[in-house]
């Protein structure tokens, strides 16, 4: 070896200035994306000082979440127009990215207010007030035959969520027609519903109506809930209030906080007038 090494570092050496382990180096080697200049005797390597620069190319192309594969073939056909392309295309990519985790704040934030405004409500007695409009992703409920249909339902609202960039921790709700309740008909659900905060083009999108609501919480599970709503309508007689539209069921707390059905604890609310004398 001819070379003078005082221009070149060994592989620890060159490892630690570049932030990596040596296994990185050595992997790197051996997949070709990135090699020592110089091999010696017994297989030392070394890597010349102008190739701390290179390396850090490779580091900012996997930064931008290029696989390793991706970025050896761009080196193998690198130019200003290949970069020009290169960028574009991450930069999509960063842009969807960004959009998830908007997505996925959004829904985190959602489903903590939610949790946490049980911390200090009256869950024993029945309340009104007043509550903003609200977007609400909707999806039919299939005609009730049991628990099954049910579970089948609920698997296609999350189906509906992720086909339009909505995911988990995803808060669902579902919607009663007020005229099933009146009716006593408690199993005969319309919609699922998740809470969004702009209209999707591909999604249907229900506006919940600014105004004053009933609310009541049923600390039982859903086996049960029927008593809550005899609860509600028997209020509502009482006080000469008509619901309208749909009854919503919040589930405040369920399976990402407590364990079981019986445990849920569900926030049931209805958009309400006042019937005339």
């Amino acid at each position: 070896m001819n070379k003078n090494l005082q221009n070149y570092f060994t592989t620890g050496e060159f490892a630690k200035i570049v932030g990596v382990t040596k296994h990185t180096l050595f992997h790197y080697d051996q997949i070709g994306i990135f090699s020592p200049e110089l091999k010696g005797q017994n297989e030392y390597r070394y890597y010349s000082v102008f190739q701390v620069e290179p390396f850090y190319v490779i580091s900012a192309l996997k930064e931008l979440g290029m696989p390793l594969k991706e970025i050896k073939a761009y080196l193998d056909i690198r130019g200003p127009e290949k970069l020009v392309d290169l960028l574009n295309k991450q930069e999509d990519e960063i842009d969807k990215k960004i959009d998830h985790l908007l997505a996925m704040k959004e829904l985190i934030s959602q489903k903590s207010q939610l949790t946490k405004s049980l911390f200090n409500a009256d869950t024993k007695n029945i309340s009104i007030s007043e509550e903003k409009e609200e977007l609400l992703l909707l999806t039919p409920t299939l005609p009730w035959t049991g628990e099954r249909s049910v579970f089948i339902s609920f698997a296609n609202h999350i189906k509906s969520c992720i086909e339009n960039n909505i995911f988990i921790p995803y808060s669902v709700g579902q919607m009663i027609n007020s005229s099933n309740i009146l009716e006593r008909n408690f199993n005969t659900y319309d919609y699922f519903y998740t809470k969004v905060s702009t209209q999707l083009p591909k999604a249907d999108i229900y506006l919940k109506k600014a105004g004053r609501y009933l609310t009541a919480y049923h600390t039982n599970g859903y086996s049960s809930i029927e008593e809550t709503y005899e609860k509600i309508l028997t209020f509502a007689e009482q006080h000469k209030l008509q619901p309208i539209e749909y009854f919503f069921e919040d589930a405040v707390l369920d399976e990402l906080s407590v364990v079981g059905y019986e445990n849920f604890v569900i926030k049931i609310s209805v958009l309400i007038k006042e019937q005339p004398d």
